[in-house]
C-alpha cells in the first residue's frame, strides 16, 4: 500500500507537471503540479497511517475482548449450576409451602368443626338444664311422685321407662359430641405436628437456598464486572470501527483523486511528449554558431551530450528503432561515484551539455523518463534529454553549446537495471532523441564521431 502510494505520488506529480501546454510556464506548472501530489501523497499517507494504527488498536480490543468472553464463559458454568440448584430449592419450598398451605387449611377446617361441636355441647347442656329445671319445678322428677299422680301401674310404670330413656338418650348425645371433640383434637394435633415437621423442612431448604444464592451473588458480581468490562470495550470497538470506516472513506476519496491526478498527468504528459517533437522553428538542423567551447564538433555543428572520454552508444538508433523508441543512450561508465562507502564506476553524476545553443522549452519530470529537459535550436531540430539525475536549466531560458544543462543519473521507471539499495546508481544512462522538424532522426549521423 505504501509503495503504491509512493508511486501514485510520483505519477501524479508529473500528471500536474504536464497539464499545461505553454512552455514558459512548464517550471510553475511543475511547481503547481508537484505541490498538488505532495498534498494527496501527505493525505495518503496520513490517512494510510491512521488506519493502520486504529487497525492495530481493534486487533487489540478483540484480543481483550476475547480474553474477557472466555471469562465470562468460564464464569457462566459456576454460575449455571447454581442458579439450577436454585431453581430446583425454589420449586421445593414451593410445594413445602404448598402442602403447609393446604395443612393450614385443614386445621382450619377442624379448628371449626371443634368449635361447632363445642357449640353444640353447650347447646345441650342448656337443654338439659332447662329440662332438670322444669321437671324440679314441676315436681315430677322423684318416681314417688310419679307413682302418686300416675293413674295406675301400668302408667307408673310408662311414666318411669320414659325418664330413663330420656335421661340415656341425653347421656349418648354428650357422650357422642365429646367423642367427636376428642376426634378432631386428635386429628388437630396430628396436622399441626405434619406442619411443623414441613415447615422445618421448609426452613432447612430456605437456608440451603440462601446459602446457594449467597455463593451465586460472589459470582453474579464477578460476572456483573465482566459484563460492565465487556460493554465498554463493546462500545471502544465500535467507535474504533465507525473511525476506520471513515479512514477507509478518506482513502477511497483519496484513490478517487489519485486516478484522477493520474488521468490529468497521462493527459498532460501526452501533450508534453508531443509538443516536443513539434518544433517552434523549422530548419535544416545545421547549427550555424557555437558556443565558447573546445568540444568537437560534427560536420552538422553538434557536439556529444557527454564528453567524457569513455562515453559510448549503450543503445544504438537502429537497437532503439526496433523497440519502438527512434533515439539513443549513452553511457561513460569510467565515472566515479561515492555511495554509502562504495565506489561505483557508472555514467551516474557525468555532466550533461547542450549538443547546441537554443531555447529551453521543457524541463520537468514525468514517469518513466524523469527529469528530462527539451531545447529548441531555432534551426527546425530540437534535442531530448532524459533521466537526469537533475536539471540545472529552466523552461524559457536560453543556454550556449556546451552549457552544463544537467547530470546523468537513473530517474523515472524505463531505466535499466532498476535502481536497488545494494546499487543506487544501476540503470544510470542519458536517453538522447532529436527531432527535425517534428520528426524523430538518427543521432548518430548529427554528432560527431568518435564522440569526443
Amino acid at each position: 500500500m505504501k509503495n503504491s502510494k509512493k508511486i501514485f505520488s510520483f505519477v501524479f506529480a508529473m500528471v500536474l507537471l504536464m497539464t499545461s501546454v505553454s512552455f514558459p510556464a512548464s517550471a510553475s506548472k511543475e511547481s503547481e503540479y508537484q505541490d498538488r501530489i505532495d498534498y494527496w501523497e501527505d493525505y495518503i499517507a496520513k490517512n494510510e497511517a491512521g488506519e493502520e494504527d486504529v487497525q492495530k488498536l481493534l486487533d487489540a480490543l478483540d484480543e481483550q475482548n476475547d480474553a474477557i468472553s472466555s471469562k465470562i464463559s468460564a464464569k457462566e458454568k459456576e454460575i449455571y449450576p447454581l442458579r439450577v440448584k436454585v431453581n430446583e430449592l425454589n420449586e421445593q419450598i414451593a410445594s413445602l409451602q404448598k402442602r403447609i398451605d393446604e395443612l393450614v387449611n385443614e386445621i382450619t377446617k377442624i379448628e371449626t368443626q371443634t368449635e361447632e361441636q363445642n357449640k353444640k355441647i353447650d347447646e345441650t347442656y342448656d337443654v338439659l338444664g332447662e329440662r332438670l329445671c322444669a321437671s324440679y319445678m314441676a315436681g315430677e322428677t322423684s318416681e314417688l311422685e310419679l307413682f302418686l299422680n300416675a293413674t295406675d301401674f301400668e302408667d307408673f310404670l310408662t311414666r318411669s321407662e320414659l325418664l330413663r330413656q330420656v335421661a340415656k338418650h341425653d347421656n349418648a348425645v354428650v357422650s357422642g359430641l365429646e367423642a367427636k371433640i376428642k376426634e378432631l383434637n386428635e386429628m388437630l394435633e396430628d396436622l399441626t405436628a405434619k406442619r411443623s415437621e414441613i415447615e422445618e423442612s421448609k426452613a432447612k431448604v430456605e437456608a440451603d437456598k440462601k446459602e446457594v444464592e449467597s455463593e451465586k451473588a460472589v459470582l453474579d458480581k464477578e460476572m456483573a464486572v465482566l459484563q460492565k468490562d465487556e460493554s465498554k470495550l463493546t462500545a471502544n470497538i465500535n467507535k474504533q470501527n465507525a473511525l476506520l470506516e471513515k479512514y477507509q472513506s478518506n482513502q477511497a476519496y483519496g484513490e478517487k483523486q489519485k486516478a484522477k491526478a493520474e488521468a490529468e498527468f497521462k493527459r498532460w504528459e501526452q501533450e508534453m511528449q508531443a509538443d516536443a517533437g513539434n518544433s517552434g522553428s523549422t530548419g535544416d538542423g545545421y547549427v550555424n554558431s557555437g558556443g565558447n567551447h573546445n568540444f568537437k564538433k560534427s560536420s552538422k555543428g553538434y557536439i556529444s551530450p557527454i564528453q567524457d572520454k569513455s562515453v559510448y552508444y549503450s543503445a544504438t538508433y537502429a537497437q532503439h528503432s526496433s523497440r519502438g523508441s527512434k533515439s539513443v543512450d549513452f553511457c561513460a561508465p569510467a565515472n566515479r561515484v561515492f555511495t554509502n562507502g562504495k565506489t561505483y564506476h557508472t555514467t551516474n553524476g557525468a555532466k550533461i551539455y547542450a549538443v547546441a545553443g537554443g531555447k529551453v522549452v521543457q524541463s520537468y519530470s514525468q514517469t518513466s523518463g524523469g527529469n528530462v529537459i527539451v531545447i529548441d535550436h531555432e534551426n527546425g531540430m530540437r534535442t531530448l534529454y532524459a533521466h537526469c539525475r537533475v536539471r540545472y536549466v529552466s523552461a524559457g531560458q536560453r543556454v550556449n553549446q556546451g552549457d552544463v544543462i544537467a547530470l546523468v543519473g537513473n530517474t523515472g521507471t524505463a531505466v535499466y537495471p532498476r535502481p536497488t539499495s545494494a546499487n543506487p546508481v544501476a540503470g544510470s544512462h542519458l536517453h538522447f532523441q532529436m527531432l527535425l522538424n517534428g520528426s524523430p532522426v538518427n543521432p548518430e549521423k548529427y554528432l560527431p564521431s568518435p564522440l569526443v
